[in-house]
């Protein structure tokens, strides 16, 4: 008796289950149905194409010329994002593009926007009770950054949303290819605090180019996709984790989590010969777009090494900064403009060639000629030239 009262709740266990796998996959039929008749039914949204969003790009650095065509001073012109030059999708490391999809969309080059195998594997972990699992494609996750109302919201929200952004993912795979958007999604997304971008990740992280990171810094960078405000510890246990899940050894994970940790912060420009020149020539800025000044890039620095070593030689007089303008006499170009001594001056933002100050010296050339043309003085004489009291109401 005892023997068939357990094959009864057996059996009922069994029906059980059967019942609710039928439900289930009901569930993700009718759902399946429903977005179809939606999709068919609605008028396809609007997205801005792959050539205009490439064009409408911004770096957050302003680069400034020379009279030849050199970089010679990067200027920061947008505090809120540090981004750099648009980085071509060819000129990323085939370790970081791979990466990035197996972490953010294995099946990237196989659906048409939204993955409907990670769409039914999130229903029924929703439905079994399992922790929520990230469904979003990268083109997805691209619609997000072209179209700020489709990111994700909370509560009652949260289905419309991602409802619109499938829309828009399947709108976005019919009017750009793969490689655009998998090089909008590297060139938009935000991988830790103001770094925007793959140029500037590989910059400020790992101090190189994108082609040049190596598999075990494309594993840091994809995990920081995800969880950009992760702790060392936790980046290192999860880039290890990807590197293992592709098949490659993690001994190299450490040492690039502590390379990008240890040397994170916001840097200055990559190239800085003419601080005080480039802030009147470039800001504010308007087009974001290189300028090109009357300026020698070799004769700027020349000028700048020499103001600093003159400097650091009557330091013990506690002079401490100085200017340096040269211009072509012929034409009036302007061919170093060097406004200051930079970390030897303690005012190193101030334009000492642009700055008021006393008149001083500047003066006597005039009043000896303006004395010649009087006839009050003559070249010949002797003038002593030394400091003068002058009694006056308030002291001398």
């Amino acid at each position: 008796m005892r023997h068939l009262t357990v094959r009864s709740r057996q059996s009922t266990v069994r029906s059980l289950e059967a019942r609710g796998r039928r439900s289930t996959v009901l569930v993700v039929f009718f759902f399946a149905v429903s977005l179809l008749l939606l999709t068919y039914a609605t008028p396809e949204p609007q997205l801005p194409s792959f050539a205009a969003v490439r064009a409408a790009y911004r770096p957050s650095d302003v680069p400034l010329l020379d009279r030849f065509g050199e970089v010679i001073h990067e200027l920061r012109v947008d505090t809120l994002g540090r981004r750099l030059p648009w980085t071509p999708l060819s000129e990323v490391s085939p370790a970081l593009r791979a990466t990035v999809l197996t972490s953010e969309d294995r099946r990237f080059y196989r659906h048409s926007g939204v993955d409907p195998l990670a769409l039914i594997s999130a229903a029924l972990d929703r439905l079994r009770g399992r922790p929520l699992r990230g469904a979003s494609t990268i083109s997805m996750q691209v619609t997000t950054l072209l179209s700020p109302a489709a990111r994700s919201a909370k509560g009652r929200k949260a289905l419309a949303q991602k409802w619109r952004q499938m829309r828009l993912a399947w709108a976005l795979e019919r009017h750009w290819s793969k490689s655009q958007i998998l090089e909008a999604y590297m060139n938009l997304v935000t991988f830790r605090g103001e770094i925007q971008g793959v140029a500037a990740a590989a910059r400020v992280l790992f101090g190189k180019a994108p082609h040049g990171i190596t598999a075990a810094e494309a594993a840091v960078l994809a995990v920081l996709l995800r969880a950009p405000n992760a702790g060392q510890d936790a980046v290192t246990r999860r880039a290890r984790a990807l590197q293992e899940a592709r098949g490659q050894t993690a001994g190299e994970v450490s040492a690039s989590v502590t390379s990008a940790f240890h040397s994170y912060s916001s840097p200055g420009p990559r190239v800085a010969s003419a601080p005080h020149a480039a802030r009147r020539l470039l800001q504010p800025a308007e087009t974001f777009s290189p300028a090109r000044s009357t300026l020698n890039g070799a004769l700027q620095r020349f000028a700048a090494e020499t103001l600093r070593r003159h400097l650091l030689g009557v330091r013990a007089q506690h002079v401490e900064d100085g200017a340096v303008l040269v211009a072509d006499n012929a034409t009036g170009e302007v061919l170093a403009y060097v406004g200051g001594s930079g970390d030897l001056s303690r005012t190193r933002y101030v334009d000492g060639i642009q700055a008021r100050r006393q008149a001083g010296s500047t003066l006597k050339p005039f009043l000896y000629g303006l004395a010649f043309a009087l006839h009050l003085l003559t070249p010949a004489p002797l003038l002593e030239d030394t400091p003068l009291s002058v009694p006056a109401p308030g002291g001398l």
